[in-house]
């Protein structure tokens, strides 16, 4: 499902450039382009880098004076330009343009701009090297030294500094494998300190993003970030930096750097003011009653240096680096966090800077770029506070953790505690309990930083694995944005003619698509969603099932597409098959082998495994087991012959099983979920008919059996999970998280209940859910003839969906009420029971009833049936948005809809009036897009708009323009003007 805080608002490439890119042929600079020329190529370049990047639309100031080139080489138009973050811009999106992000090459194609590249201006990364020279760019040392060269100059000025600045800077390395502080103490003196800051900077040249990157388009994970609490960025995405022991993550980071810098030299004095804002050194130097002035001072070893965009100055500075040297003839040597002059965005060394001047404007691209100094403390430091942070090493994704932190502050008081949980998501920012719930599975840095009452800090932080059993649904979020983890994909996998398929939801419809696998003809198809190491720790969907040939098989999505293949196990014939991801962030999936054993199989260096956990032990029914996660380990459900229901758990690595004290009836389902609190559950049919609840107090605890109110039938197959409560009160999307000593929470902690699904005697779904009121029943439309299972992402604004089988295939009931309020108004919606051909991933979207007809038309000339025809916004956005589908906008109405959203119509993104996440393309097309792109099929009149339709429909059913049509009308860009109707 598509979370409503996930999508920054957004608008994209403007489709008027169709008109004007051949006057652009030949210019070689904006400075000689004709004013007529610049403003429609300049409004379009803001637009794809508003794309690209997922920054707002209101929060682009536009393009930076002077830095807007464009020309040709190879054929196409090329361009490059520096974009300002707006005035009024939240903070912690500001971020997003430092250390030249802001900065993009562009490449035109058929009318439209894409951003190609991003990072410092001078390097001119992506452009063609006839441009990049006829615009004298990637002519400085930032720009063409190599990594190794940069190590080895910085360890060669790290050997010529005193012996005390060598000792700092190894303490400091080896901190990095604690992610602690190398020193708390006070500051011996100016000299000594500046040689410290120096060397310990120097000592980090060639730290760099964990996974690798060049450019600013998608994650940039670094380790800093994580051990100085930065803007609560996330690790969706990022790797883990074996150098630092931390799991990195998603933000710009010069600042974060430096900040780790002074914390590790021994600097203490109001460190709560530094944030990943470069422009928060300015605001410390203020406090300390320095008045840092654009271009004046001379810079020392140990400083600061701010660049600062020509009327900027102070509200946002484009970075920060620290001076390591200065030579008796003034040029000045820097260590840069997050640069990307190198092959990778890296801690860069920048030696031998005659004139921060020019250096200032060549890698942020703009003339006129100020500099301002920021000076280390000279004064003793005073002392940080001492603290103490504990909280579990193992979470369950849906269920709510216990973190606590305690501090001391010597000659003074500890006034804040701020957390934050490596998901993006801040919890409360004063106290020192705080309850977060992680909504799935994978590594996350926790931090917290406590304040004292003279502005000292210290940042405490630890890894949690979060563990999540496997469902009917897996869900991937969007990691692409550091403040932003979503929205959610979902697949669930089905058997079709002749193998395995996946449907997805994108927000809008069930697709299905075929995918390699042969399922057997009976039997779960259990999914999984995990950072798969193999794919650069992204969020992949994987389904495990018996194959036809009775072994344990795969199927799972890799970066090249859909991939399957056989594990070691024979699963039992109809049985069910379970897994979860573990506290070594793998998976593991557990199944009863053809001997009626309890078997679990795993990869691991050398390939999959497989082993028998319980030889024998208490009767179980193979298609009974079901599974929960507990922080303490896996607990596995079964029921035997008779109802009696068994637990299998593992202790010091050794499985056994347990009768539960808890009957279910003959035959009857189980369903197994983790409680809020964290205690393993089962949910059952009794042997009197009623539906129950086994709940185990810890691994060796008693059994406590409740009868929940409903009715079930016999046996009823069953569903149950967690959601999450409607008292959340988050953060606004984009807002600033509050800082350290901040007496305002950013957020309330999220309740969670329980909810519990299963089928009545006449066949209608009901659900028995507890929303800390007590237990509550409600019934839910339709019928079926089983449950395959229930989903609740716990996420603000995510909904509960109950997934069921009958003769019309698989159905899913949904309810979006107040975050997924199991009592509040379910709907329905059959899932396609068969393959999608192509024709089904062709749409043609339409926002009032005169292009509607002409879509229609259209549809029916090129040979697509009716049903590929929408006049639904939303349905229509959550298409582009997917990927999955070629959608074609007819007539300007659906062009400006999705385009700019003018109306304010609603959509799956939630996203206000103005803002889409959307650029287009011009046809025709006959493959997929990609997503955010849709294709414009608006012409000037009636009558071109629908023979552009028609065009586009009919070459992307065959391939060929329809017979005797050569060319298509000229696709048009929308006004920015409401008109049509969301449906």
């Amino acid at each position: 499902m598509i979370g409503t805080r996930a999508w920054r608002p957004v608008v994209c490439a403007l489709a008027s450039l169709a008109t004007f890119a051949a006057g652009m042929a030949g210019s070689a600079t904006a400075a000689s382009a004709a004013a007529s020329q610049a403003r429609p190529v300049s409004a379009a370049l803001e637009h794809a880098f508003e794309a690209a990047r997922h920054v707002p639309a209101a929060d682009v100031g536009g393009i930076r004076a002077g830095t807007l080139h464009v020309g040709s080489a190879g054929g196409r138009e090329w361009a490059t330009a520096s974009f300002a973050p707006a005035k009024a811009v939240a903070p912690r999106v500001a971020v997003g343009f430092q250390d030249g992000a802001g900065t993009g090459v562009f490449a035109e194609s058929r009318g439209v701009w894409h951003l190609v590249q991003t990072g410092l201006y001078n390097c001119g990364k992506g452009l063609p090297g006839t441009l990049a020279a006829a615009w004298h760019l990637a002519r400085t040392q930032a720009c063409t030294a190599s990594a190794g060269a940069q190590r080895t100059a910085a360890q060669r000025a790290l050997a010529a500094l005193p012996a005390p600045a060598r000792a700092a800077a190894t303490a400091a390395a080896k901190a990095r494998s604690t992610g602690k502080k190398a020193s708390t103490g006070t500051a011996a003196g100016a000299t000594d300190l500046s040689q410290k800051i120096a060397a310990i900077a120097l000592g980090q040249v060639g730290v760099k993003d964990t996974p690798a990157v060049t450019n600013f388009n998608g994650v940039d994970c670094d380790p800093f970030s994580t051990m100085v609490a930065g803007f609560s960025a996330d690790s969706d995405g990022c790797g883990y930096d074996t150098g630092f022991g931390v799991r990195n993550e998603n933000e710009t980071w010069c600042s974060d750097f430096n900040k780790w810098v002074w914390q590790q030299a021994g600097i203490t004095a109001d460190m709560n003011t530094l944030n990943a804002g470069a422009v928060s050194f300015y605001n410390w130097a203020v406090g300390q009653g320095q008045t840092p002035k654009p271009d004046t001072g001379t810079p020392q070893a140990g400083d600061s240096v701010l660049f600062f965009n020509p009327g900027s100055f102070p509200s946002f500075a484009d970075h920060v680096g620290v001076v390591t040297s200065v030579s008796s003839t003034g040029a000045i040597d820097m260590v840069n966090g997050d640069f990307s002059g190198g092959p990778d965005i890296s801690a860069q060394y920048d030696t031998d800077i005659t004139n921060l001047s020019a250096f200032a404007a060549s890698v942020e691209g703009t003339p006129g770029e100020e500099w301002v100094i920021v000076t280390p403390p000279g004064a003793a430091q005073p002392p940080a506070p001492f603290g103490h942070m504990s909280g579990p090493a193992v979470a369950v994704a849906g269920t709510a953790g216990s973190f606590a932190a305690s501090g001391v502050a010597p000659q003074g008081s500890v006034t804040a505690y701020y957390w934050t949980f490596g998901d993006g998501r801040t919890t409360n920012a004063t106290g020192a309990d705080v309850t977060h719930y992680f909504s799935e599975p994978g590594i996350y840095p926790v931090s917290v930083t406590i304040t004292s009452s003279l502005g000292s800090i210290v940042t405490l932080e630890r890894s949690v694995r979060v563990v999540a059993p496997s469902s009917s649904v897996a869900s991937v979020p969007y990691d692409g944005i550091w403040y932003d983890p979503l929205p959610i994909l979902q697949y669930t996998f089905a058997r079709s003619a002749g193998g395995l398929a996946a449907d997805s939801w994108d927000g809008g419809s069930w697709l299905q698509l075929k995918v390699p696998g042969d399922p057997a003809g009976t039997g779960n198809i259990t999914a999984l969603s995990y950072p798969d190491t193999a794919n650069a720790d992204a969020m992949t969907p994987h389904a495990y099932y018996r194959a036809a040939d009775g072994s344990l098989a795969e199927t799972y999505q890799s970066s090249s597409g859909w991939v399957t293949q056989e594990l070691p196990g024979r699963p039992a014939s109809g049985g069910a098959i379970v897994a979860t991801t573990t506290v070594g962030g793998g998976p593991a999936v557990f199944f009863m082998d053809t001997a009626g054993n309890l078997t679990e199989s795993t990869p691991g260096p050398g390939g999959w495994t497989s082993r028998e956990l319980v030889h024998g032990g208490p009767p179980t029914e193979a298609a009974s087991l079901t599974l929960a996660d507990t922080t303490t380990g896996t607990d596995i459900f079964g029921a035997g012959p008779a109802g009696l229901i068994t637990v299998f758990s593992s202790v010091a690595g050794h499985w056994f099983g347990r009768v539960v004290p808890a009957q279910a009836s003959r035959g009857g389902s189980l369903a197994a979920l983790t409680t809020p609190d964290g205690h393993a559950s089962v949910v059952y049919v009794s042997a009197h008919g009623g539906l129950a609840q086994a709940t185990q107090a810890g691994l060796a605890g008693p059994w406590q059996v409740t009868s929940l109110p409903g009715t079930p039938a016999p046996a009823s197959s069953l569903a149950a999970t967690t959601y999450l409560l409607p008292s959340v009160i988050p953060s606004s999307p984009g807002s600033f998280p509050q800082p350290p000593g901040s007496t305002t929470p950013s957020s309330v902690a999220a309740p969670l209940g329980t909810e519990a699904f299963y089928l009545t005697s006449s066949g209608a779904p009901a659900v028995s859910y507890n929303d800390g009121t007590g237990w509550q029943t409600a019934t839910l439309p339709g019928t079926a003839t089983g449950i395959a299972g229930a989903t609740a992402y716990p996420v603000e604004e995510e909904p509960s969906n109950l997934f069921l089988t009958g003769p019309a295939g698989l159905t899913e009931e949904t309810t979006w009420a107040r975050s997924g309020d199991p009592s509040g108004t379910w709907t329905s919606m059959t899932l396609p029971d068969t393959p999608a051909t192509w024709a089904d991933q062709v749409v043609l979207y339409a926002a009032d009833s005169a292009d509607a007809a002409a879509a229609r038309a259209a549809a029916t000339a090129a040979g697509l049936p009716a049903s590929q025809v929408t006049t639904s916004f939303a349905a229509a956005w959550a298409d582009s948005l997917s990927g999955e589908y070629l959608v074609f906008a007819v007539g300007t109405p659906a062009v400006a809809a999705l385009y700019f959203n003018v109306c304010g119509w609603a959509n799956p993104s939630a996203l206000p009036a103005g803002s889409t996440p959307f650029s287009y393309d011009v046809g025709p097309l006959n493959t997929l897009p990609g997503s955010d792109t849709f294709v414009n099929s608006a012409s000037d009149t009636a009558a071109d708009t629908q023979a552009l339709a028609t065009d586009n429909a009919y070459y992307a059913l065959n391939g060929t323009l329809p017979p005797g049509v050569t060319t298509l009308p000229q696709a048009v860009g929308p006004p920015r003007a409401c008109s049509g109707s969301p449906s």
